[in-house]
């Protein structure tokens, strides 16, 4: 845990420098910045939330952090409603890490079937070439995470790394049917606000190339764990036009969301009983496709 608390204090330090760097004296005040959330890149809040920092583990996520904020730079430009980076030249490099400052988003979470129509309008646009998006990785940062996830023991370890390679064999013979767009990457209903003019769409870091199928699998994923409802799955469709769970690839979709997961929530070990608990259940869940999963949200 050391680890991570020293990444705290380096991560406040490097927000208050891209804050000045930035020209932005209200966001300025480096004890006022408040951690909400720490994973593979830390999110404060400041000004009372009108103002968002995200910093990444190190200098070397700088061109991912680049991407994202051109990408919600271009979707602005096409009316999309995304969360909008600060002016200025972002990111920003400070304590060797990549720092980016968006403007906060005041809003309620919202339903299934608002993320589809956001869904349906980015699947739809072509990216200038200059944005560079990279092709899908389904399996970006898993081998990391099961490396560097801390507490778990050796057989766990292995069986995160054999569920790796077995799903890393059985995709290539998957095609997907909707053909290849610019997709979100991880479009689930945490990254949607119904603020009082419209829904809005975040958390960008994964947007690249491929196929909608992996943006729509998620919501199918969390009605299948009981996090959304039927009637909130068939509205999401609806809204969409089409079902991801009749097209043959699903089940492996879905064991690889799974798998991706569980890798990010083993980072989190050590926070809490019941976080432990929720990594060692997963773990064991994913050897059996079959066995009903009891998991809760993160």
């Amino acid at each position: 845990m050391a680890h991570s608390e020293d990444f705290t204090e380096r991560a406040l330090r490097a927000v208050h420098t891209a804050a000045h760097a930035l020209g932005s004296p209200e966001t300025s005040a480096h004890e006022g910045a408040e951690l909400i959330r720490m994973g593979e890149r830390a999110v404060f809040r400041l000004c009372e939330g009108a103002v968002i920092a995200r910093v990444e583990r190190s200098a070397a996520r700088w061109a991912e952090a680049d991407r994202e904020v051109r990408a919600a730079r271009w979707l602005t430009e096409r009316g999309l409603p995304v969360n909008r980076p600060l002016p200025g030249e972002q990111p920003v490099l400070a304590e060797d890490t990549a720092v980016t400052l968006w403007e906060g988003i005041q809003g309620e979470w919202t339903v299934p079937r608002e993320l589809a129509g956001l869904l349906h309008t980015l699947h739809g646009l072509t990216p200038p070439p200059t944005l560079d998006l990279p092709e899908l990785d389904p399996f970006d940062r898993v081998a990391e995470r099961i490396d560097i996830a801390p507490g778990l023991n050796p057989t766990q370890r292995d069986r995160l790394r054999e569920a790796h390679r077995d799903l890393a064999t059985r995709l290539p013979a998957t095609k997907p049917v909707l053909g290849t767009h610019v997709i979100h990457g991880d479009a689930n209903i945490g990254n949607v606000l119904a603020t009082p003019n419209g829904v809005v769409l975040f958390d960008l870091d994964g947007i690249c190339w491929g196929p909608p199928e992996w943006d729509l699998v998620l919501t199918a994923l969390y009605r299948d764990l009981g996090w959304h409802s039927e009637a909130e799955y068939a509205d999401f469709c609806e809204a969409y036009g089409f079902d991801v769970t009749v097209w043959e690839g699903y089940p492996l979709y879905k064991q690889i969301r799974e798998l991706r997961m569980t890798t990010w929530l083993a980072q989190k070990r050590g926070e809490s009983p019941e976080i432990d608990a929720e990594i060692d259940q997963r773990i064991s869940d994913l050897a059996d496709p079959r066995r009903p999963r009891e998991w809760n949200p993160y």
